[in-house]
């Protein structure tokens, strides 16, 4: 009976210890396959991670390209309306016809071009490329508005004299003044568009006055007299016209030494003037 005892708890602990192998072994093999698993997930990240950092490496790329590509184009852009501003300029002062096709060429260049930005999937790029279409637009719109200008001015020049010979503007004074009268403004304005479209033409102011002795006058001759009146006339054109005052380096008084009349009662209002004579 003890002998079958001893038996019986024996063979419990061997069962009991299989049983403790058993688990064991299963403990081990789910461990194993959790670190496998883990392993595949780590993997699996690190690839993403990695595809992540390639596409967003090629869409900076491409950002990039776009953007350097933009700057081309704008650059294109403002050099074509740079031309046509300098064109128009040229053009307009022998065809003013040219300068509504002038206009419209580099508007519709820049219409066109701001069209290709627009394509543009990136709002960014969008925005660019609006900014660059309204500096076109606006280059444009000043090209035109320069050759506008330009056909004005070229329209007043042909109603100018041309200086094939010199040519002269007089305008006359009061007697014992040296002040532009209204009834000048007029010649002045001539003189000073002429000026302006000869911008290389040599001009000379003379003053002059008549035999009169000066009397009742601040200035004590007739020399200091003809002085104020080119002078006057000198001032005027630069002050009021807008003529540059580097091409009025000559405005010299003669007194009554180069008369345009006789020195009569009825002729000499005629000496008491100044003149702008403009030659080549």
């Amino acid at each position: 009976m003890k002998r079958s005892s001893w038996l019986i708890v024996l063979a419990s602990l061997i069962l009991i210890i299989a049983l403790i192998g058993c688990g064991g072994y299963v403990k081990k093999d789910e461990l194993e396959k959790q670190l496998t698993d883990q392993k595949t997930s780590i993997d699996q990240k690190i690839q993403l991670a990695q595809d992540s950092a390639a596409t967003a490496n090629d869409k900076a790329e491409k950002a990039l390209a776009a953007t350097k590509q933009i700057d081309k184009i704008k650059e294109e852009i403002l050099s074509v309306v740079d031309g046509k501003i300098d064109s128009a300029m040229v053009t307009a002062k022998t065809d003013p016809q040219e300068i509504k096709r002038i206009a419209e060429d580099a508007a519709n260049k820049a219409v066109n071009d701001a069209k290709s930005f627009v394509l543009a999937e990136d709002e960014k790029i969008k925005q660019m490329a609006k900014e660059a279409a309204d500096k076109a637009m606006n280059a444009a719109m000043e090209a035109e508005r320069k050759a506008q200008e330009a056909a004005r001015e070229a329209e007043v020049a042909k109603t100018l004299p041309k200086i094939s010979e010199p040519i002269k503007f007089v305008v006359y004074f009061d007697p014992g003044k040296a002040v532009i009268k209204s009834e000048g403004i007029a010649e002045l304005e001539k003189a000073a568009n002429a000026i302006k479209e000869n911008p290389n033409a040599k001009v000379r102011i003379e003053g002059h006055a008549d035999n009169t002795p000066v009397v009742y006058s601040k200035y004590r001759n007739n020399w200091l007299l003809s002085q104020a009146r080119a002078n006057a006339v000198k001032d005027y054109l630069i002050e009021k016209l807008g003529v540059p005052a580097d091409a009025l380096k000559d405005a010299v008084g003669f007194g009554e030494y180069k008369p345009a009349a006789p020195n009569d009662k009825a002729k000499k209002w005629e000496n008491r003037r100044a003149e702008i004579i403009i030659t080549e």
